[in-house]
């Protein structure tokens, strides 16, 4: 295996772990604080974004050079808008009209698409190792997340349309910012596309009415999403593409639930059945198979 290859691989893993251990957080703000998934969505983006932009523009100086290309600012709104903005808003408010565990069931169909999108560009039915990745990165996110209890997902029409939602838009900021990626690094890419989607998701938030309280807790959870959960996994996440393939990243990715459970084990003293430990079984393998391509 080579040193890039190795790289993209570590890269996606820190990324995905990061992000589910922010679902603990993001639930508690949602659930347990009440906080609007529109505003919550909008601070998190307003935020983390000016803090990447500001480290871009003290490490590589000039951020703008982006706009410069037609065709590189045009894929940088399509992945701002319909990538960042609909993963963002989706996952949150899948969470808020259900939980955790089933907003991570529907999102993780994306690598099905992923998978689904590059047959039909290239003109061909899966491969093997894909296949193999994907029915056991799914089947093992979908036992961790209910511990085989299917009955206990109550899905509502909304929590299934952002869930669906978010999952379509996860595929597309996976695949669509590739090449912006390695031509610009991803923490300019982020940058401008989770800043450019907190101002189109301005009329949104200023219709909803701000709910629940802002005291220390919310504070400081709210700092771990930002930082770890957005700015940390988006960075060492799409950062992988330029080394290892946007479908290896997506399967990669199913390390989320895992460190969700892990994180809540360790934080929570949640207990984990042994359907739970065979879906970690699954991803496991899943990743096996992928770093060892």
């Amino acid at each position: 295996m080579t040193a890039d290859r190795k790289k993209g691989i570590l890269s996606a893993s820190l990324g995905s772990i990061f992000w589910g251990s922010s679902g603990i957080a993001g639930q508690f703000l949602l659930i347990n604080k009440n906080i609007a998934p529109e505003w919550l969505t909008f601070f998190r983006l307003l935020t983390a974004g000016f803090l990447l932009l500001l480290f871009s523009r003290f490490l590589h100086g000039n951020i703008g050079t982006i706009w410069k290309d037609k065709k590189d600012r045009n894929t940088l709104l399509i992945f701002s808008i319909f990538g960042m903005l609909g993963t963002q808003y989706g996952y949150f408010a899948s969470i808020s009209a259900s939980n955790a565990p089933t907003a991570t069931i529907l999102e993780y169909l994306m690598p099905i698409l992923i998978i689904f999108w590059y047959c039909l560009t290239e003109r061909r039915w899966p491969r093997r190792r894909e296949i193999f990745c994907t029915i056991f990165a799914v089947a093992g996110t979908a036992l961790i997340a209910t511990g085989s209890s299917f009955r206990s997902l109550a899905i509502s029409e909304k929590a299934l349309f952002w869930g669906l939602l978010s999952a379509l838009a996860c595929a597309l900021y996976t695949v669509a910012p590739v090449k912006i990626i390695r031509k610009y690094g991803a923490p300019l890419v982020v940058g401008w596309g989770m800043f450019l989607a907190s101002f189109f998701l301005i009329p949104v938030a200023a219709f909803t009415p701000f709910t629940g309280a802002v005291d220390l807790p919310v504070l400081l959870s709210f700092a771990y999403v930002v930082l770890f959960g957005t700015i940390c996994s988006f960075v060492l996440y799409l950062g992988s593409v330029a080394y290892i393939l946007p479908t290896e990243a997506s399967i990669i990715s199913a390390i989320e639930p895992f460190s969700s459970i892990l994180f809540a084990f360790l934080i929570f003293h949640l207990l984990m059945n042994p359907w739970q430990l065979l879906g970690m079984a699954l991803i496991i393998l899943a990743v096996g198979a992928v770093a060892g391509k």
